[in-house]
């Protein structure tokens, strides 16, 4: 249990407990997916489980991926009919971590709508796939895509 209350961190975003607090927006998704990076950074890939609710119910982290096409892998991992039906499972975020001196590339936004596409043949939807590399980007905004966030600041945005 962390001693940190929502008073000592400026923003209205406090840390989601797994279970109880869904997360609605980037914001409150960042905070928790820099919480779990790797320090010093390193290539990985951070995956957040989340239900019906979206609140998050399991963080993964893939150590070594430093090729862009093992968070495609990810997802394929994840967007199972078992897993779905076990755990609850309806949606996801993802993270790849390129390291501060990575950068975007081309084909990330293929690889948008190849993980969109793999998640909903199993009923999940891909909420966002962040990009960490020397600034953090989303390939959905690169495609023009609407934001898929459940919070009211989300849709404001």
């Amino acid at each position: 249990m962390s001693h940190h209350s929502g008073s000592q961190h400026p923003g209205h975003h406090r840390f989601p407990r797994a279970r109880i607090d869904p997360i609605t927006d980037p914001g409150t998704a960042l905070m928790l997916l820099r919480r779990m990076q790797a320090i010093p950074r390193r290539h990985e890939t951070l995956i957040v489980l989340l239900d019906d609710a979206h609140r998050g119910f399991s963080i993964v982290t893939i150590d070594n991926t430093p090729r862009p096409d093992q968070a495609i892998d990810a997802v394929e991992c994840f967007a199972r009919p078992e897993i779905v039906r076990k755990n609850g499972l309806s949606a996801l975020i993802i993270a790849s971590d390129r390291t501060p001196d990575g950068s975007p590339d081309p084909a990330d936004t293929d690889r948008w709508f190849e993980m969109c596409e793999i998640a909903e043949r199993v009923g999940v939807e891909l909420v966002e796939w962040f990009l960490f590399c020397r600034e953090v980007s989303c390939p959905r905004d690169l495609v023009g895509a609407p934001p898929r966030w459940r919070g009211p600041a989300a849709r404001s945005a």
